[in-house]
């Protein structure tokens, strides 16, 4: 008898605790529809996981966060996963039997980039497969098939290439690596070009206002990477591409698990371009000679109660580009970066078994980051000392419908700057914080996000960040959302603006002292919709964002022979329209076409002006075709681009004034992968219409004088590349 009372307890606290929590309930049958029993069904990198019953029914507790994947097996039949991207109350699964197969695969073909319909905030998330559709050798060359954010260069001379988002400059996007500050302050210019994208797992894109658990700096939106994690990745992960740019690269990534709760993983990373190149003959190199050495490693523990990660990242940049030869009467014009970066971090998770809602986060980290550079006559060297702690709680409020997460942080900045080696300038920033986050979500349709933070800077004094988020599903798979916000940062003029200030001999008007922080606000709405016509899989998205700055620093280089910052006097803003159209036209071809509008004015000495060298339009078309077990992988990315402004060089000599507006053009790229077993091979071809834009750099003839410009940039500065790599992995 006291078995069977502490037995039937047992049953009853379990199934509280199951009822407590939304569930998905599902089937495995065969393909003739007879049932399946006993099969196992388990979440993918949890212990979370049910057996089903006799009749191949079964019950599961819904994941923590979508998207997640639903493995389901059993003994003589071919696992299948499942890929859920929101909440789905019910799910079939059919297992194939492998009766006659002596050796298999399977896997689910899924979207490489997806719009979550679950979360409040406006989230795009790319995938490891959206990655692998064009060699990203590094971050910022990762966005070639996405819509969303904007890859251009910033000047002809560096080969360095920088993000937009809303068609603002990726400053006022808030990039982090797993909610960990990556690109802020002197990295804002190579930055990006700092993280391989091997070592990315995902990249979530959260458009207009973010949260404010993650700080008050996001303007446009937030940039994550998530890293490949030690405990999920594959034993081992290699990685060569080269390319006819002379560009070489080696990735290798080695987790090892040592333990149920331990585990560690090195991540290296080593690239070369050494060889010259002049294919339009401006005596400029096509792109820069460079070296980089990128190490990262990092260690897990996993408990009961306790999640605990510590790592650091290593990074050396070594950058050369200009002239080739110099001329007769004049000195080389050379080009000089060198970047050494040191960063530190632990993170630090508490929880409560018994109140699975309840958790105490504490991340932080330090940084030393060091950046030397010549530009021909300009240098500007700059050292930054950084540290970042951020302590969230998050509980309920009576019920799990109601979320609340309560915290501070603390974000520490030490600059010395030195610009032509007389001019030495630097600051400390310290601003202390704390926030309030509160969420609500029904079962239905409806989910609320209000955020409100209260930061108070060293030199500018306190201030708050408010932020709102409004979600309705029309439908499981359709959401609509509403955002306002407001963002808080401080410039970097400088660095922030390499191209125009440093890759030309205008002369820079900068009074630092003065520069006051840039405040905006950020209005948005999107419509996001997935439905079925005509037996094919379709998905639309139409977001629009307004951005209005109540202060900013102007970046002005409207005179030819100078580069001025100073405090906005006027209006400035930006309006940005997206629509986005994916099919699966057959379920081995899909389709993905994307337009994007503009609208950005700021206010230049009294006079409202189109923001230069952004077009005013765009468009995308991004093809997929995939053969039967992924063998064979073909893509094929087109992109064309409206005419944008061109500042006035009118008060040049007269061989080097240029148009006022661009012109439209094209741009298409394209890859093909092999799968084998354990390994792949690819190669692709960037840029194969070969467009490139004539005289990138105004005087290259004479890169000393008053004339020379290599920063209005507005098309593609090198020709067609051609490049080959293989991945090998062991799982």
């Amino acid at each position: 008898m006291k078995n069977k009372i502490i037995s039937t307890l047992t049953l009853l606290l379990a199934f509280m605790s199951v009822s407590a929590q939304k569930s998905i309930t599902g089937s495995v049958t065969e393909d003739n529809n007879k049932v399946i029993p006993l099969a196992n069904v388990y979440w993918k990198g949890t212990t979370t996981g049910v057996v089903a019953n006799a009749n191949g029914e079964f019950k599961i507790t819904e994941p923590t966060t979508y998207p997640a994947q639903l493995i389901v097996s059993f003994v003589g039949y071919q696992s299948d996963t499942v890929l859920l991207k929101s909440y789905q109350k019910k799910v079939n699964i059919t297992l194939k039997n492998v009766v006659g197969l002596d050796e298999f695969q399977v896997t689910e073909r899924q979207s490489g980039t997806y719009i979550n319909t679950i979360d409040p905030i406006h989230t795009e998330t790319l995938t490891t497969k959206e990655l692998a559709k064009a060699a990203c050798c590094n971050i910022s060359e990762s966005f070639e098939t996405n819509a969303s954010v904007d890859v251009n260069f910033t000047d002809a001379v560096s080969g360095t290439k920088k993000i937009q988002m809303l068609g603002l400059d990726g400053i006022y996007t808030q990039t982090q690596y797993e909610n960990l500050p990556l690109i802020r302050g002197l990295s804002n210019a190579y930055g990006l070009t700092f993280v391989p994208g091997t070592q990315a797992n995902s990249i979530q894109i959260k458009k207009g206002a973010g949260s404010v658990v993650n700080g008050y700096e996001s303007i446009t939106g937030q940039i994550n990477i998530e890293l490949q994690k030690p405990d999920e990745a594959d034993k081992l992960y290699l990685n060569i591409y080269g390319n006819t740019m002379s560009r070489g690269e080696i990735n290798l990534q080695a987790p090892q698990k040592i333990n149920n709760k331990w585990s560690t993983m090195t991540m290296l990373h080593s690239s070369n371009q050494s060889i010259k190149h002049d294919n339009n003959n401006d005596n400029f190199h096509d792109h820069p000679i460079r070296t980089q050495y990128n190490l990262f490693n990092r260690w897990k523990y996993v408990g009961k109660k306790h999640m605990f990660q510590a790592g650091f990242r290593v990074v050396y940049d070594d950058l050369s580009a200009g002239q080739i030869e110099a001329n007769e009467r004049e000195p080389l014009y050379y080009i000089d970066v060198q970047t050494k970066q040191l960063e530190v971090f632990t993170k630090n998770g508490f929880l409560f078994p018994e109140k699975p809602y309840k958790s105490i986060g504490i991340l932080n980290s330090f940084r030393f980051h060091d950046h030397q550079s010549s530009y021909g006559q300009k240098s500007y060297n700059a050292q930054q000392y950084s540290g970042y702690l951020n302590v969230i709680y998050q509980t309920i409020i009576n019920t799990t419908d109601n979320k609340i997460k309560i915290g501070g942080s603390f974000v520490y900045d030490n600059y010395d700057k030195i610009l032509n080696e007389n001019y030495k300038f630097g600051k400390i920033e310290m601003v202390p914080g704390a926030f309030v986050e509160y969420a609500y979500s029904d079962e239905e349709k409806t989910s609320v996000v209000l955020g409100l933070r209260g930061d108070h800077h060293n030199s500018f004094g306190a201030f708050l960040t408010p932020r709102a988020h409004y979600k309705y599903n029309f439908t499981d798979r359709s959401a609509f959302r509403l955002s306002a916000g407001r963002g808080f940062r401080t410039a970097n003029p400088i660095i922030e603006n390499s191209g125009p200030a440093m890759a030309s001999t205008r002369n820079i008007i900068l009074n630092d002292l003065n520069l006051q922080p840039e405040i905006a606000w950020n209005y948005g709405t999107s419509i996001t919709h997935k439905f079925e016509l005509a037996k094919k899989e379709m998905g639309f998205s139409l977001d629009y964002y307004y951005t209005d700055f109540t202060n900013q620093v102007v970046v002005d280089y409207e005179n030819p022979r100078e580069i001025s910052f100073y405090n906005l006097d006027g209006k400035s803003f930006s309006h940005s329209l997206q629509a986005e159209y994916s099919v699966e036209i057959t379920k081995v071809l899909e389709l993905k076409a994307a337009y994007k509008w503009y609208n950005i004015k700021t206010t230049y000495n009294g006079e409202l002006k189109d923001k230069p060298l952004t077009p005013k339009n765009r468009a995308l078309v991004n093809l997929g075709y995939v053969t039967n077990f992924d063998k064979w992988k073909f893509d094929l990315t087109a992109h064309w681009f409206d005419l944008s402004r061109i500042p006035s060089t009118s008060s040049n000599s007269t061989e080097y004034i240029i148009d006022t507006k661009s012109k439209p053009y094209y741009t298409l790229n394209g890859q093909i992968t092999r799968a084998f077993k354990k390994f792949e091979v690819y190669g692709g071809v960037e840029n194969i219409l070969n467009y490139r834009q004539d005289n990138p750099i105004i005087a290259a003839d004479n890169p000393n004088g008053s004339n020379f410009d290599a920063s209005l940039i507005w098309g593609p500065v090198m020709g067609r590349n051609i490049y080959f790599g293989l991945r090998y992995k062991i799982k």
